[in-house]
C-alpha cells in the first residue's frame, strides 16, 4: 500500500470524525505540518503512529492497509462534542475505541 493512499484514508476518517489537524498532531506530540504531509502522502506514516491514529479514529489497522478497504466504517464508535476536546481527552477516546474494537473482535472469534 502507498503513502499517498493511506494518507487519503487517514484524511478522510479524520473528517469523518471531525478532528481537526491540530488535534490530531497534539495527540500524537507532533507538528501540525506532519499531519498535512502524511494525509498528502508525501511523508509515510509510521506503524507506531497509524496504530494510533487507528485507535483514534475507531478502524482496525488493517482497513489502512489492504487494498481495497474492506470496511467502510469505524469499527467503533462513540459520542463526544469535538469541540469541547481538551488535549488530555484524545488519549482516552482513544483507549476506550481500543477496548471496544478488541471486545468486538473477542465477540466475533467466539461466534456471538
Amino acid at each position: 500500500m502507498d503513502s499517498g493512499t493511506i494518507g487519503k484514508r487517514l484524511r478522510a476518517v479524520r473528517e469523518s470524525s471531525s478532528f481537526t489537524q491540530e488535534q490530531v498532531a497534539s495527540y500524537l506530540n507532533v507538528k501540525r505540518e506532519s499531519i498535512s504531509y502524511i494525509e498528502t502522502g508525501a511523508r509515510p506514516v509510521s506503524t507506531v503512529m497509524l496504530r494510533k491514529l487507528a485507535d483514534l479514529y475507531g478502524y482496525r489497522l488493517s482497513y489502512f492497509l489492504e487494498e481495497p478497504a474492506k470496511e467502510e466504517s469505524p469499527q467503533v464508535a462513540i459520542a463526544f462534542r469535538v469541540s469541547d476536546l481538551g488535549a488530555d481527552d484524545l488519549p482516552v477516546i482513544a483507549q476506550a475505541k481500543r477496548i471496544a474494537s478488541n471486545l468486538d473482535s473477542l465477540y466475533g472469534l467466539l461466534g456471538e
